[in-house]
């Protein structure tokens, strides 16, 4: 029960033991009152009728003696007279009853003694009689009553308003602490990024003070352990003159790139004029100049996407180009070229514009490993520099990707419009082997075959279809939702989150049902959430409320920016089991990625886990569950 129910329960409690006590007091005299008043009644009243029926009973004269008697008992307040006399043989007597309004159960609750008074006629030196009167009770009985109805009443109405006016004054009394419990509450969703405001309440200032404290602590301790591993990982991933990814770095982007179902493509850069700058001008010229590459190229994007870069030689680069047309990437290629012509030699008297960076470039296609990406990528660049380009592109020989993107896009418009797909689902096991959700992965169904999401996904993305894909997973699921043991993961794509008609339209189905939301697992990539971060925490909080848990998947590629964790407080973070197997990555970096997880109460789940032996290493750096090869993939029947 919560505190405002408890104290008004008291109150209403106090109050009704006040006004009972009130009622019996008030009852209690008044019954007393009534009860005096009767026994004087009846007392002067046989006083006087002693006085008045002695002629009569002198003479004998009984008609008179009843007629008096009769008249005094017509008051409605004597119940019965009896008159003795020694010259007669039987006593008169009168009733004179009437009928109470008064309950039974009151009268016997609250009864009223019988007055009873008794005097003798007196003839001089000898006794004539007596007289004997009895009270009628029903017309005390009758008072009492109404008395207490109006007393109870009052005592209601009394209650009714005090009630009110205690509801009333313990909301605003409680106003200040339901809103320093309901930010705390808020606190391990939101997170501790703003300060809870002054109470103007004495009692509730050291509270409100000691959560701001502990709140500013824990920031600060996350703050140290992202500061942690962004220094590891510097350490083991981060070229210390152009301060780009090293070989470490790109072999571990390479292979989170190649097992998202994402496009895009490699280029190898080489800059000869760079070992020519080190013969005229020595290494610190060189490495003046590498370093200004190295910022130009950290902040590169292509069509607002960034490009992921690192330093492979003394003389060459490597660049994960996002997926986009062709010629926006010719062209963004071309102007690329030229600023890093600048950057090792501008010279603005020149008439011609002198070309030192060349470059390789391959098409990601479907099954390519990492090392056939890089081979293929500095066979081009050597083509490029041996027919004199300034670069090469290999593209795609499987029939699949060389597909034409208007073709996929009316296959991939056809199966989503008549929801013509399949799909499947692969558990997340924790440590003690309880299984987290399953996550849902969605395939396209084209006559008799099935395209995986790798196949599709980059036309998708290209055509911004992601919130349609979305819509059709999620409404699926809707579909079968009494059928769905356990919780299911979906990993929503970037269109859906981009645009504030799509998210609301997203926000507003899983409002709409709140019970299949309950039961899911919302996931978006580390590079949706970077880019979108307020909506990204929008639709966290509206999600944690209806019931939903969230999750970022491919976690700790850009672990500069490990500070959007302290502001999502995901559930979990997914990270590629490529980051944990490398030899050259510190086991040291690996705990504090995970201890900096859970310092904001995130669960770290390692995907693509093909064998035990990956298994037991990700266990015992800190990671809580794993998702891969050791749970297969299994259909989820739609029909």
């Amino acid at each position: 029960m919560s505190l405002f129910r408890r104290s008004i329960a008291i109150m209403v409690g106090l109050l009704f033991l006040f006004s009972a006590g009130i009622f019996a007091i008030e009852v209690h005299q008044t019954r007393a009152s009534l009860a005096d008043r009767q026994q004087a009644d009846v007392d002067n009243l046989a006083q006087a009728l002693s006085l008045s029926l002695v002629p009569f009973v002198e003479i004998g004269d009984w008609i008179s003696a009843e007629t008096l008697m009769r008249a005094a008992a017509d008051g409605g307040s004597v119940r019965r007279l009896r008159l003795e006399a020694v010259g007669r043989d039987e006593p008169l007597v009168i009733d004179s009853r009437r009928e109470s309004d008064t309950p039974q159960w009151f009268q016997r609750v609250v009864a009223l003694p019988n007055a009873v008074s008794e005097r003798e006629i007196s003839g001089g030196w000898s006794a004539l009689g007596s007289i004997r009167v009895e009270s009628e009770r029903a017309g005390a009985y009758d008072q009492l009553w109404y008395l207490a109805l109006q007393l109870l009443t009052w005592l209601a109405i009394g209650m009714l308003v005090v009630v009110v006016l205690c509801v009333i004054g313990i909301k605003r009394l409680l106003g200040p602490l339901n809103r320093l419990s309901r930010r705390i509450s808020d606190m391990q969703i939101d997170g501790f990024d703003e300060a809870l405001e002054p109470s103007r309440i004495r009692e509730l200032q050291g509270i409100t003070e000691s959560v701001n404290r502990l709140g500013a602590r824990l920031n600060q301790q996350f703050e140290q352990q992202a500061e942690q591993v962004v220094r590891l990982q510097r350490l083991t991933e981060q070229d210390a003159v152009s301060q780009l990814g090293n070989r470490a770095y790109l072999a571990r982007a390479l292979d989170e790139w190649l097992a998202a179902p994402v496009g895009g493509a490699l280029a190898i850069l080489r800059i000869d004029h760079l070992q020519a700058l080190y013969r005229r001008d020595g290494f610190e010229a060189r490495d003046q100049a590498i370093r200004s590459l190295g910022s130009h190229l950290k902040g590169a994007q292509l069509e607002g996407r960034a490009v992921l870069a690192a330093r492979l030689s003394a003389e060459e680069f490597a660049l994960i180009l996002p997926d986009c047309d062709d010629d926006t990437r010719e062209r963004w290629l071309e102007d690329t070229l030229d600023r890093l012509d600048d950057v090792v030699d501008a010279n603005p008297l020149s008439e011609t514009r002198q070309h030192y960076t060349c470059a390789g470039v391959v098409l990601r296609d479907t099954g390519m490993t990492r090392e056939g990406m890089l081979a293929r990528a500095d066979s081009a660049l050597r083509d490029a520099i041996e027919l004199g380009k300034r670069w090469m592109t290999v593209r795609p020989e499987n029939t699949l990707a060389a597909r034409g993107r208007q073709e996929w896009r009316q296959v991939i418009e056809r199966a989503l419009s008549e929801r013509d797909i399949s799909l499947v689902v692969q558990p997340v096991v924790l440590a003690d082997g309880s299984e987290l959700h399953r996550e849902v992965f969605v395939r396209l169904n084209e006559g008799d075959n099935q395209h995986p999401a790798y196949i599709f996904l980059p036309v998708l993305n290209h055509f911004r279809m992601g919130a349609q894909l979305d819509r059709a997973v999620l409404e699926s699921l809707g579909a079968i939702a009494e059928r769905i043991d356990g919780r299911l993961a979906v990993n929503l794509t970037a269109d859906s989150l981009a645009e504030p008609d799509r998210y609301r339209a997203l926000v507003g189905w899983l409002e709409g049902n709140a019970r299949v939301t309950a039961r899911l697992d919302l996931e978006v990539s580390e590079e949706i959430a970077l880019d979108h971060l307020d909506v990204v925490q929008q639709l966290f909080r509206s999600a944690h409320r209806l019931g939903a848990r969230c999750g970022v998947d491919r976690f700790a590629r850009n672990l500069q920016a490990m500070a959007y964790l302290a502001r999502l407080r995901p559930d979990y973070v997914k990270i590629d089991q490529g980051f944990f197997v490398r030899e050259e990555v510190d086991t040291e970096f690996l705990r504090s990625l995970c201890m900096a997880a859970h310092q904001v109460e995130s669960r770290v789940i390692v995907t693509r886990v093909e064998s035990d032996e990956e298994r037991q290493r990700v266990a015992a750096v800190g990671a809580d569950g794993y998702q891969g090869y050791l749970a297969p993939i299994s259909p989820l029947a739609l029909k």
